[in-house]
């Protein structure tokens, strides 16, 4: 997955990193600097100091670790091959690296007239990039007779709560982000956030796209082209402590949720503990949390196979994570007819079909899933009942997003249901 993935607000935000399921998330206690040991050097934040393993309140290459691992030379704004905890926070709370020069504006590293710099910010071995991204640049290439070809970034050019901004003032050509990290802006795509919707990752990025194109804004997107959505597979609750059989079961549950899906989780009951899925492995190992939401595929690229021991299914899922890929606006309008009609041919809808991929994975995940022992427990139907009463106040919230943009958010709702069982009836 992705990213269930890999999210709320932090001082600033702190980012995810995406892997199946790209979130933001609420890091008060997981990011805050504590007292500095000196007005020039504040202390490491808690998680980055579980990792100083040489105790000089720096981390080094060798000692990064989730997010900092991909992002490590973007965050090292005085390339001293280690990262204090200013660079760690101004990373994650969206501040650029100050720069050397203030009379220079950066607009990325140059390349060829026949290439778009895509801005990748997650490891290149998650589904979202082998599945969807790869697949996707691949088509476009085809398509444009290799006129057209997708250069990915070899590190994140800008936090991952600022790839919006970055490719709509041109620092790469293109790029993708959580809308969640956007969700007071892009409003529309977020319907697909809502729990009890999709079956599938085909279903609700074909069904989200159709949705946008009714009743987006054009302000949603300002400065980019939209060219497709995503979500990731349905999430379930996992946990290591027990079958879940009512609403009161919930309760014991420390669970480690992120972005869209940390409302979901208090609704429910349980206490949050707001840490991305990429730090779940050392969190569930250290008895921090015994649970979290995620679908099969996030448990098994994450390692959580050991540490889970039950999975409570959810009919259309607890949430999902909403998904934009652009290009630049600017960019797009500069080329040749034909290369846009090209792109657009193999983008919009089409990302259904590369979402079908990442469905095919996610099948994998749960054959892997049970071989690995995890117990597949759904929830009574007394329980789930009083689950969708619970749930029910999230709707109406994004209904009230919708309507301070001026769209329907009702009718968006249900045109966006509608659209799922037409996909997933087979029509």
């Amino acid at each position: 997955m992705l990213i269930n993935d890999a999210s709320e607000e932090l001082t600033g935000k702190y980012v995810m990193r995406l892997s199946p399921i790209f979130i933001s998330f609420s890091v008060a206690a997981l990011f805050s600097v504590s007292t500095p040991v000196q007005a020039k050097d504040p202390e490491l934040p808690p998680l980055a100091k579980m990792r100083d393993a040489n105790n000089n309140n720096r981390i080094e290459r060798s000692e990064a670790a989730g997010p900092l691992v991909g992002n490590f030379d973007t965050m090292d704004c005085d390339k001293s091959s280690s990262l204090d905890a200013k660079e760690i926070l101004g990373f994650f709370q969206g501040v650029d690296c100050p720069s050397t020069d203030p009379r220079k504006k950066s607009a990325g590293p140059p390349r060829a007239a026949n290439e778009l710099l895509f801005n990748l910010y997650l490891p290149r071995t998650t589904s979202m990039f082998t599945k969807i991204v790869k697949p996707w640049s691949e088509a476009i290439l085809k398509a444009t007779h290799g006129t057209i070809k997708i250069k990915f970034t070899s590190s994140s050019l800008a936090p991952i709560n600022r790839q919006l901004r970055m490719v709509s003032t041109g620092v790469a050509d293109a790029g993708m982000g959580i809308h969640h990290f956007t969700r007071r802006k892009t409003v529309t795509a977020r319907v697909s956030e809502l729990p009890f919707s999709a079956r599938s990752a085909r279903a609700a990025s074909i069904a989200a796209w159709r949705t946008v194109q009714k009743f987006g804004k054009a302000s949603e997107y300002k400065g980019v082209k939209l060219v497709g959505l995503v979500s990731p597979p349905p999430t379930l609750i996992f946990n290591s402590k027990k079958a879940i059989t009512s609403i009161k079961g919930f309760r014991s549950l420390k669970v480690l949720a992120a972005g869209s899906l940390v409302l979901p989780a208090k609704l429910m009951g349980s206490a949050v503990v707001g840490i991305p899925l990429p730090f779940a492995y050392e969190q569930f190992s250290r008895g921090v949390v015994d649970g979290t939401f995620s679908n099969y595929g996030g448990i098994k690229e994450f390692r959580l196979l050991k540490f889970v021991k039950y999975a409570t299914p959810i009919p259309g899922g607890v949430g999902n994570t909403s998904i934009f890929l652009v290009l630049n606006k600017k960019k797009f309008d500069g080329l040749a007819d034909g290369q846009r009609d090209a792109i657009m041919r193999v983008s919009g809808e089409t990302f259904g079909s590369y979402a079908a991929g990442w469905d095919a994975n996610e099948k994998i995940a749960v054959g892997d899933a049970k071989k690995a022992g995890i117990q597949i427990k759904p929830l009574p139907a007394v329980a789930m009942k009083e689950l969708k009463k619970r749930w029910s106040a999230i709707e109406p919230k994004w209904i009230k997003d919708a309507d301070r943009l001026g769209i329907d958010g009702k009718a968006a709702v249900a045109f966006y249901r509608g659209e799922l069982a037409k996909i997933e009836g087979g029509k």
